[in-house]
């Protein structure tokens, strides 16, 4: 099968090449998946561009990757079903996240139906931003219905299901931070109130709010508390992309930890758990119209150094996606 692979770390349209592998092997307890589409997430930039030195045992090793394969968000047809697996069957068409998605094929454990009226680029760009929204809102906010959400970075590939998924479990009143050519994109998400960071700064408009889900993580701590309700929350789940050779993205997220550490109102961080009951639950609200995917822009499989590079610009809303 064709894939785009990588041996080393560095920039995209230097280290990535298309490449002819083995189809992965049917695990016992797998679906083997033919891809249709995958899409481009910051970590999937970070797992090849040149990560900072603290990263790269997360990412797999310090001198050099552990594998060739990238990519995770997919959607395809299910080829063949593992003996263990039961709810699937070959000609399913899927969605889910496994390492290696930018590939003809892949091997995974861990997928949910696409719901008929999603096209599979739709479907390939939700697993990684809908379930990091899906999380921060409902498990690390703990949104309850009629409270006011502000969504710092509304127009990224989290922020624009932020905003759906705050309105889909009952919030009062979304507010959503955007840059001036995002404006209306972000109004038909369902935001009730969309400011542009370029002409106001929410931190001193007077409005307070229970949960702040900060996608971008540009504003200082102090900043936020001046909006925040007494008990209220702010959910970190993105930085500004980072430069810094030893520390990366994790240099921002400790300095917002050692800050915020002081009573309340409460600061979180997390990584978003994988988990095929939350994937559902994202196939569910695809399928009702309740949220959708934001696509910028399609790329061929042979083009995904591209679609990397212009991640990694920091210059891409909404979501990227790679078809097979």
């Amino acid at each position: 099968m064709r894939a785009a692979v990588r041996t080393r770390w560095g920039k995209p349209e230097e280290v990535i090449r298309l490449a002819d592998v083995p189809t992965p092997q049917l695990a016992d307890d797998g679906v083997l998946v033919r891809i249709r589409a995958a899409s481009v997430n910051r970590a999937d930039y970070y797992a090849v561009a040149s990560p900072a030195l603290l990263l790269r045992p997360m990412l797999g090793g310090l001198l050099r990757p552990k594998t060739e394969a990238i990519g995770g968000d997919f959607a395809g047809v299910v080829e063949a079903v593992g003996s263990d697996v039961a709810g699937f069957e070959p000609g399913d068409e899927v969605f889910g996240a496994r390492t290696g998605a930018f590939a003809e094929y892949v091997c995974a454990r861990m997928v949910a139906r696409k719901p008929a009226n999603v096209s599979f680029e739709e479907a390939a760009a939700v697993p990684t931003g809908g379930l990091t929204a899906l999380q921060a809102i409902r498990d690390h906010g703990r949104l309850e219905p009629g409270q006011r959400v502000l969504v710092n970075g509304a127009s990224g590939a989290v922020g624009t299901f932020a905003v759906q998924i705050a309105k889909a479990l009952g919030a009062g009143h979304v507010a959503a931070v955007c840059s001036t050519r995002n404006v209306e994109q972000t109004r038909a998400l369902g935001a009730d109130r969309v400011i542009d960071y370029t002409a106001d700064d929410f931190t001193r408009a007077g409005e307070r709010y229970d949960l702040i889900v900060d996608v971008a993580g540009n504003r200082s701590w102090p900043e936020l508390r001046r909006v925040l309700e007494p008990d209220a929350t702010v959910v970190l789940v993105g930085v500004p992309l980072s430069r810094n050779r030893v520390l990366g993205p994790l240099g921002a997220i400790a300095g917002r930890w050692v800050t915020s550490r002081r009573g309340s109102p409460r600061n979180i961080f997390f990584v978003a758990k994988f988990n095929r009951p939350d994937l559902d639950t994202l196939g569910e609200l695809l399928a009702s119209g309740q949220i959708h995917a934001v696509i910028e822009r399609a790329y061929p499989l042979a083009e995904v150094a591209d679609a990397l590079r212009v991640m990694g610009e920091g210059h891409a809303r909404a979501k990227l996606v790679v078809t097979v």
